[in-house]
């Protein structure tokens, strides 16, 4: 099998041939490999270009493919070099300021990593929201409800109803036991939250949210084939109400942190300056000296 160093050192040849420069004495002891205008790419710079094992043709197309991204970039740049004015070439600002805000934003993300608690207790979480309570407000009716399926008999109909509207937890005990033998299907969605379409993605139909029978934590039952689908709603949030915090909790300690962060950086931007002016390295020329200085010039 041929070698990764063959392969370049083949397209190295070529392309030596192809522009009559094969000897690399001219190049200070570099290989070309292509000429764009004035700009060569050598052989050395190619470097770890081809991964560990691959394949003589996937080394060679990467090696062509890289060859000819260079070879565009720089006809690009000097076709821009050609065709700017020299303000419009003049990116000598434009580099500073990026590589000062780059400094200044890794310098920040540094501090915040080091310096960030991320430590939120559920008491800290719940009086966020006891004191945003307006902030969180659902857009679509919530739900918590048991969806049950079983074969068509009035039997099991009537102890599935019984069952489903269980007032304690040993009725909750006996309603698993029931669903696990009689049942076809059973979910209580581990008495959490839900959007009335999650309650009623499995059943015949999605319950409209102006339902009665939401507001009185009603049952609702669906013939289906030889099969009889019960939704039990056990409490329900119209739109409108306010979110459960079960809900808005992953919400509100992303709130805490991002604030923690601003603050973070607020009194660290506070501090360098305060600093800054206690050492003397940050001094303010007042008005009155600035026109002092230039009536001074304009005497001069």
């Amino acid at each position: 099998m041929r070698t990764t160093k063959n392969i370049i050192s083949a397209i190295v040849l070529s392309a030596a041939i192809l522009n009559g420069c094969a000897e690399e004495d001219t190049f200070n002891g570099k290989t070309p490999l292509v000429k764009v205008y004035d700009s060569y790419l050598y052989y050395e710079d190619l470097g770890d270009l081809i991964p560990h094992g691959s394949t003589p043709e996937d080394s060679t197309q990467k090696i062509k493919s890289y060859i000819e991204v260079w070879a565009k970039q720089q006809l690009m740049i000097k076709k821009a070099e050609l065709n700017l004015n020299d303000e419009q070439k003049d990116v000598k600002n434009k580099l500073e300021e990026y590589r000062n805000n780059l400094l200044i934003y890794r310098y920040k993300d540094e501090f915040i990593a080091q310096n960030l608690d991320t430590v939120i207790t559920q008491k800290q979480a719940q009086d966020f929201f006891g004191d945003h309570q307006e902030d969180f407000k659902l857009n679509s009716p919530m739900v918590r409800a048991i969806v049950m399926q079983i074969p068509d008999n009035s039997t099991l109909l009537r102890d599935a109803k019984k069952l489903i509207n269980y007032l304690n937890t040993e009725d909750s005990v006996a309603l698993r036991d029931f669903a696990q033998s009689k049942a076809l299907r059973f979910n209580d969605f581990g008495n959490r939250w839900i959007t009335i379409y999650q309650a009623c993605q499995d059943l015949p139909e999605i319950i409209n949210e102006k339902n009665d029978l939401l507001k009185t934590h009603g049952l609702v039952t669906f013939k289906e084939d030889e099969n009889i689908w019960l939704l039990k709603i056990r409490d329900f949030i119209p739109t409108g109400g306010k979110m459960p915090f079960e809900i808005a909790e992953s919400t509100i300690k992303r709130i805490i942190i991002n604030s923690r962060k601003t603050k973070l950086i607020t009194d660290l931007e506070s501090n360098i300056y305060n600093k800054a002016i206690t050492d003397g390295n940050l001094e303010y020329f007042s008005d009155k000296n600035t026109k002092n200085n230039q009536k001074n010039e304009k005497q001069n």
